[in-house]
């Protein structure tokens, strides 16, 4: 194979970083250059209020730049209609979550591995170069996309990748069983049709988005039709779509009452350059799903200078908080009362993170609360449990 310098330097930034670790996927990516897969990016340009669109089939510096930065681009967009904007529906994921991502995954030599969205095909031609030839099947509801993939992999056709257009909630059983499931689309619950076809000690990693601003990388096993994890990370994915969807639905900012009492947040200035130990965001987005776990709504939206803040509401109440990094607002004392309670259970349970909770999840429902922290919740397909360890250990702070 020909050198490629920049997929080169990419990988050992990848390295260096932490995102890439094991021999096998370090041996796949230097295999599979990026920039064989990305014939296109389309960019938004928000003073001109439209996209433009880059071609990067035969890169030169400028491009080569942006196909091994370390970002997600967007490499297709929903068809053009009268009066309708069009928007994102296909991307390559940025190149440290696909590592790890495949770090989560574990493929190995032999194994028979699902990827659900096939996107460029990149990942299947990186899952592929460890499992070996004709053990990877990707799976996509766009013709469109799959035409594009498989003309990427056929500068790869001794992995066997095999292509197929199918709806992706369903999986595809001819396969079945299989060793590994990979989700690559974000999804608001996990699809009994997986859970059915992975294999006994198989593993399944799926992009699961709880609430608006609030996704994770779940990783778990089945064991009679019930799977047992957690999650790993955070990132965001765009939306599963099924046959007829046409792009993700626009998220709901949640309710914003006219009246807004502003009060100053009790860690008002725990998050400056002088004190930071934990990024907000990762800090937020902790109280905001214990707090999802405890049956308050989740709202989310963005102000006018970018920022992006976290919402609760309690509809039966009729009382919301709005909760920014140094004030809350609040309707009145109920609305300060929610965010009060919520932020006291939080540390009365040890600021527990996302990745902390252990996840049971069933298509049959039946699960039963377990002892100290545990919630249970229904998602769109399946019950959950969610449950705190009673002794837990954190990595050190770097």
């Amino acid at each position: 194979m020909p050198s490629f310098p920049a997929n080169e330097q990419m990988v050992d930034r990848l390295i260096a970083e932490g995102a890439l670790w094991s021999v096998p996927l370090i041996a796949a990516f230097r295999a599979t250059p990026r920039q064989r897969f990305i014939d296109r990016v389309f960019q938004y340009q928000r003073k001109a209020d439209r996209w433009r669109e880059l071609i990067t089939r035969d890169p030169g510096p400028q491009e080569l730049r942006l196909v091994y930065s370390d970002r997600a681009l967007i490499t297709r967009l929903s068809p053009c209609k009268p009066g309708e904007p069009q928007i994102p529906i296909s991307s390559s994921s940025q190149p440290s979550l696909m590592a790890q991502m495949l770090e989560d995954l574990r493929p190995e030599p032999g194994m028979r591995i699902l990827e659900i969205g096939a996107g460029t095909g990149y990942n299947a031609a990186l899952l592929a170069h460890v499992a070996g030839p004709g053990r990877v099947t990707s799976i996509d509801v766009d013709r469109s996309v799959l035409a594009e993939a498989w003309d990427h992999l056929r500068a790869f056709s001794e992995r066997q990748v095999e292509l197929r257009q199918t709806d992706g909630r369903s999986g595809y059983p001819p396969g079945a069983p299989y060793d590994r499931i990979m989700v690559t689309a974000a999804t608001p619950d996990l699809e009994p049709s997986w859970l059915e076809q992975l294999a006994e000690d198989g593993l399944l990693l799926a992009p699961l988005a709880l609430a608006p601003g609030l996704a994770y990388l779940v990783r778990g096993t089945v064991r009679q039709g019930v799977l047992h994890g957690r999650l790993t990370r955070a990132a965001y994915f765009m939306p599963l779509r099924g046959e007829h969807d046409t792009g993700p639905a626009e998220a709901e900012e949640g309710p914003v009452p006219a009246k807004l009492q502003t009060l100053p947040a009790p860690w008002a200035n725990w998050f400056d350059r002088k004190h930071l130990r934990v990024q907000w965001h990762a800090f937020i987005q902790a109280l905001i799903f214990f707090g999802l776990l405890r049956g308050l709504a989740v709202h989310y939206r963005t102000l006018a200078n970018n920022q992006a803040i976290f919402g609760v509401s309690d509809t039966e109440q009729g009382c919301v908080s709005w909760l920014g990094s140094e004030d809350w607002q609040v309707n009145g004392p109920a609305g300060r009362d929610l965010a009060w309670q919520l932020w006291r259970a939080f540390l009365d349970a040890g600021g527990p993170w996302p990745t902390e909770f252990a996840l049971t999840a069933s298509p049959q429902g039946g699960l039963e609360p377990g002892p100290g922290v545990c919630y249970l919740r229904q998602g769109p397909r399946c019950q959950q449990r969610w449950q705190l360890p009673e002794a837990r250990e954190r990595a050190a702070w770097i």
